[in-house]
């Protein structure tokens, strides 16, 4: 499925103003909004101008907002319809489980939908080329910087998780030589803010994966990873959507490496061995 709105937000957004951004973020990641709430409302909840908003969607190639809520409604409603669906003989509890779980699927797929190639290609790379990787995520953020962390080291064996009560001196790394992966989502830890600070003073490269291309930590990221989470009826779609993100970057790593033959003979191994 492609979605016009946010092919023509990502082609401009790079030449739009600051207070543009902060619209082109929202419509991102919270289109519904868009969908449901007329401009003013929506720049409220922004903290921009309604001019801001209506101006934001002339720059982007839309007639005016109506222009744009239109092609956002038709979306929106044809998605309820969807999720609304209910199969015959299925009890209420299954019923209720499979509307959740296509819920998961529909907001992956809405995040494939506006996934950047070459941004997913220099995180790759980084992460490929990089002799040691360090991991982190605080808080709800920890369990998505546990999983890549614990994988990437069976995978290549130079990962580590980070962690602030024991790992004070880990990021005296070779910065030419390292990189520093990071997990940032609203709302945002103070401590994650003041680690990127650290590893971007240091010169160590930073991959963030976040909520948004202007969140805190992006300022200090040299690859920005946005991934669409804040969903106003789902507050815990984080979970799927980068549990799901991270197992495609994995995958990805895994067979670029076995093409490079740069996996760690473990792996290696332990995949042989489940084949037998």
């Amino acid at each position: 499925m492609s979605l016009t709105y946010v092919e023509k937000t990502k082609k401009k957004f790079p030449e739009l103003s600051k207070g543009l951004k902060k619209v082109a973020d929202e419509l991102l990641t919270e289109p519904l909004s868009f969908a449901i709430h007329p401009a003013k409302k929506v720049g409220a909840i922004i903290g921009v101008s309604e001019t801001m908003v209506i101006r934001f969607c002339h720059e982007i190639g839309y007639a005016g907002y109506s222009d744009l809520q239109r092609e956002l409604r038709s979306i929106f409603l044809d998605l309820e319809k969807t999720e609304s669906k209910q199969q015959i003989g299925e009890t209420a509890l299954v019923q209720s489980f499979a509307r959740h779980m296509s819920g998961d699927i529909h907001r992956i797929q809405d995040n494939l939908d506006q996934m950047d190639e070459e941004t997913l290609e220099k995180a790759i790379q980084k992460i490929l080329t990089s002799e040691k990787i360090l991991v982190a995520g605080y808080y709800h953020s920890f369990a998505f910087a546990h999983w890549l962390s614990f994988n990437l080291n069976y995978i290549l064996g130079n990962a580590s998780l980070y962690r602030p009560e024991t790992d004070t001196g880990l990021l005296n790394l070779p910065a030419e030589k390292s990189c520093i992966v990071i997990f940032s989502f609203y709302r945002y830890a103070v401590d994650t803010i003041a680690l990127a600070k650290e590893a971007k003073e240091k010169g160590i490269p930073i991959i963030t994966i976040t909520d948004s291309r202007v969140s805190p930590v992006a300022e200090f990221a040299d690859i920005v990873i946005p991934l669409k989470v804040n969903y106003q009826k789902a507050f815990v779609a984080k979970g799927p959507v980068t549990l799901s993100f991270i197992n495609a970057l994995l995958m990805e790593i895994i067979e670029r490496g076995e093409s490079q033959g740069s996996l760690q003979p473990t792996y290696k191994y332990f995949v042989k061995d489940e084949k037998n």
